[in-house]
């Protein structure tokens, strides 16, 4: 029997419209950062952006070839270390692949571009035109579902990840943090957010290991035995340290910093959230009193860099609240004081 002639349900002018984008060379279709807004951009201001970002020595490295069979030599070191902690499939999961060079590739940030907001604002019409907008930026991601780390990264966060419901401030899903809030609160009462600068990018390897550590240390049980500390150490600093990625045919190493799109990166960022976390509990009784310390410690709340409390503290509500960023071994860190700034060195 024949196939049906299927019809399609897109106007043939549209469907026209959007094979001429397709083959279009000079521009660049991608999804906004957030909102869901699709954007169309000039190629090569996509790209003068792009390099804007790969060309900071702080966090990129531009390597004269690929690293990728470098970085699978390690790995097989690493598993024949350790393949007696390791089962069959999980050794061949881990080397037994095809790899795939990471692709860098930038997420317009319209929702924190002032030109694009304000001609929003002026334009009744679902679409906008903006050409090469100064403030724009881009959210850097290097995706590679087949690069040579990905597989131990995803094995490291199977791992790590019971290890987030032991931080004081986790907050695994919107439902969940539904439940911390109070169903009655006085009048006055601030909910109060923030978020944290870049955080994928400005933990450095050495804070990132020592938040590790200190999570496996204080709650081993929450550990599969099979797997020594060292084993996840290692294999981590290989993740962090071999995150070679391709963008206009160029070969490029990030340096400092977790990738956005390598598995292990959530839950690496929540455990060093909540290891600076733990710092400042510990300090907070030398300025305050213990009761603000625990109200602190009770109603401080976070999905990884995204933090909220609820504010109801008299004292709080009286004065001028003061908010600013303690700069802890490189990553921002945003917390509220009353009165005469404090600056605590975690």
């Amino acid at each position: 029997m024949a196939d049906k002639k299927v019809t399609s349900n897109i106007p043939h002018n549209q469907y026209q419209a959007m094979q001429n984008l397709k083959s279009d060379q000079t521009i660049v279709i991608k999804s906004a950062d957030k909102g869901g807004a699709i954007v169309i951009m000039d190629r090569e201001h996509y790209k003068e952006m792009s390099l804007s970002q790969l060309q900071d020595n702080q966090f990129y490295k531009k390597l004269e070839q690929n690293t990728d069979r470098q970085t699978m030599l390690k790995i097989q070191k690493l598993t024949k270390k350790y393949q007696g902690n390791l089962t069959k499939n999980e050794l061949e999961y881990l080397t037994d692949f095809e790899v795939k060079t990471s692709h860098f590739y930038g997420l317009p940030k319209i929702h924190k571009c002032k030109e694009i907001q304000e001609n929003v604002n002026k334009c009744n019409s679902t679409y906008i035109k903006l050409l090469r907008p100064n403030d724009l930026k881009l959210r850097p991601i290097i995706a590679g579902p087949a690069s040579s780390t990905q597989r131990l990264s995803n094995l490291l966060d199977i791992i790590l990840k019971p290890l987030c419901t032991k931080v004081t401030s986790y907050v695994r899903d919107d439902m969940d943090f539904l439940n911390y809030i109070p169903q009655t609160v006085p009048r006055e009462t601030l909910l109060v957010s923030f978020d944290v600068t870049s955080l994928y990018t400005n933990i450095t390897h050495e804070l990132g290991i020592e938040a590790i550590k200190y999570w496996w240390d204080k709650y081993p049980e929450e550990i599969d035995d099979r797997f020594p500390a060292n084993f996840i150490l290692e294999g981590l600093r290989i993740v962090l340290e071999n995150n070679d990625f391709l963008f206009d045919d160029e070969n490029y190493l990030q340096i400092k910093g977790t990738a956005m799109g390598t598995k292990v990166a959530p839950t690496y960022a929540c455990l060093v959230m909540g290891f600076l976390e733990e710092k400042l509990y510990n300090v907070l009784p030398e300025t305050f009193d213990l009761d603000f310390t625990q109200y602190i410690k009770e109603n401080w709340k976070r999905y990884l860099d995204d933090c909220c409390i609820v504010n109801d503290i008299p004292e709080l509500l009286e004065s001028d609240i003061i908010f600013h960023c303690l700069q802890s071994t490189e990553v921002c860190f945003v917390y509220l004081w009353i009165d005469d700034p404090v600056f605590v060195t975690l």
